[in-house]
């Protein structure tokens, strides 16, 4: 961080924002046909912004994820190969703090990039909890084991020091990551794009970082009109996560290469889309200019 006077620990955030913040993720893929992307773009992110959402979504994961519990858990689904529906939530949960952590190092931190550590467990998350869903036993088995070793006793520790040794992002870095990521919704979703499954997966990471972004903001610092992107970027993500758990499944079904096949992105997506990038600031400039 920029100086010894920012803290994730302190000062503390509510229990009510972290209720607040479990429920935004909760319904971040909610689809809302209706919603409307808000015409004005949202208002400048000042430095203190910044580090309270990231220092949020820190205490998000420290406050609702216990290692032995998660342990125990994970060992437990591995064992059986498989996950009752109240172990499947837990998991999901957990993940879930997990992914809004990783998230906010991308949004918030100087790097705008996952530290490594933080992105491999919570890949591997994920890959575990395809993994069971899809009743994959045999990986189930072996990504579970993984995890179960990568979550060793003083793993908070460890991901303690590596955020804390990063720098929180001056505000023009944050401005060129947002305009960065702005250019690359507005390429995917020109008239001619054409896109992979994987490009696809990738573009719509860039959707929840952004939802990640605004959940966070709108949690501390409420607003009518971060409630109405909430639900835009939801619709555009539940979409998006509809049509990938397709793809994927086409996949496995080896009626895709998941790598190489291309296909037009469907306008119900592609139009929204258009519809967020026209309203962000950055898109009329080049990223050098910002």
């Amino acid at each position: 961080m920029p100086s010894s006077s920012f803290s994730l620990e302190s000062p503390k955030v509510t229990e009510a924002q972290l209720k607040a913040l479990m429920q935004n993720i909760s319904d971040n893929d909610v689809i809302t046909l209706d919603a409307c992307c808000p015409r004005k773009p949202e208002p400048d992110f000042t430095v203190v912004e910044l580090a309270n959402c990231y220092r949020l979504a820190w205490q998000l994961l420290v406050s609702g994820v216990n290692v032995s519990y998660t342990r125990r858990l994970v060992a437990a689904i591995t064992f059986h190969r498989s996950a009752t529906p109240e172990q499947t939530t837990s998991f999901k949960l957990i993940r879930a703090r997990f992914k809004q952590i990783r998230f906010a190092c991308a949004n918030y931190s100087e790097q705008h990039s996952y530290p490594e550590r933080l992105h491999t467990i919570t890949r591997l998350m994920g890959g575990f909890q395809d993994s069971f869903k899809n009743g994959q036993k045999l990986r189930t088995l072996w990504r579970g084991i993984k995890l179960w070793c990568r979550l060793r006793p003083g793993f908070f520790g460890e991901l303690h020091e590596s955020l804390v040794k990063a720098q929180l992002s001056t505000l023009e870095s944050f401005q060129r990551y947002i305009a960065t990521e702005n250019q690359q919704l507005a390429d995917a979703v020109g008239e001619e794009t054409y896109l992979t499954a994987r490009q696809f997966h990738e573009l719509r990471k860039i959707v929840s970082r952004r939802i990640a972004l605004n959940d966070t903001r709108r949690t501390l610092y409420p607003s009518p009109e971060l409630d109405e992107l909430s639900l835009f970027l939801a619709t555009i993500n539940g979409l998006m996560g509809k049509m990938h758990d397709e793809l994927v499944l086409q996949e496995m079904r080896k009626e895709l290469d998941y790598e190489k096949q291309k296909f037009k992105l469907p306008d119900e997506i592609a139009s929204r889309i258009r519809a967020l990038v026209m309203t962000q600031k950055g898109l009329h400039r080049s990223v050098a200019e910002v």
